[in-house]
């Protein structure tokens, strides 16, 4: 069976994607490795350029601002929670423990490595990140909290849009809290706690 030209384009073209997705992929590993030993501002684009062997304007054309590899780590963190949320076994299981398993994916990334989570947060801060728009999380937990509403789980007359803010934050209070190791426990056993208080005032039934 001979190729047709349309197929040799769609093999090209698979073979050019893989090699741009390889590029960044090896951008990316380098510039994580730098700023884990220098820091995100010692390090420079130059450096990563280097490291990576590719051209400056190679990395500009994968990561338009530095800035946003910073935002790919967030991204690949919040992508992680994002595919426990639509999991379907998942789903089966109690909203406080969808929750809670969410929360532990959360720090299952940040606590395994210590030093990027720090840089990440300190960055995303810095940035104006908190002002820019709503997290992206907090729809995510928004959507769970409905599920367990609907089901009967939780109280009727909760918001939910309310609850999630309120999760989210406590998230990122515990982020911090735990960056500058100012409670002396694990972020997991921090978050989950928050959880577990949360969830005594809008579980059905518990409350009037």
């Amino acid at each position: 069976m001979s190729w047709k030209a349309s197929d040799r384009s769609v093999d090209t073209v698979g073979r050019q994607e893989r090699k741009r997705l390889a590029t960044r992929q090896n951008i990316y590993d380098t510039a994580i490795r730098l700023f884990r030993v220098k820091g995100y501002h010692a390090t420079t684009v130059e450096e990563i350029a280097t490291e990576a062997d590719v051209a400056k304007a190679t990395f500009f054309k994968h990561f338009p601002k530095k800035y946003e590899l910073i935002e790919e780590i967030i991204k690949q963190r919040r992508d992680k929670v994002r595919a426990a949320a639509t999991d379907e076994q998942v789903n089966q299981l109690s909203t406080k423990t969808q929750i809670n398993h969410m929360m532990k994916i959360l720090c299952q990334t940040i606590e395994s490595d210590r030093a990027l989570a720090v840089i990440a947060l300190n960055e995303f801060i810095c940035s104006g990140g908190l002002f820019k728009e709503e997290a992206p999380s907090i729809e995510i937990f928004y959507q769970t909290l409905e599920r367990g509403k609907e089901c009967g789980e939780l109280r009727a007359d909760i918001p939910t849009r309310v609850v999630a803010r309120v999760l989210w934050s406590y998230y990122l209070e515990s982020y911090i809290a735990w960056a500058r190791n100012e409670q002396g426990q694990s972020l997991e056993a921090m978050l989950l706690e928050g959880v577990e208080v949360v969830f005594r005032g809008i579980e059905a039934g518990k409350h009037a």
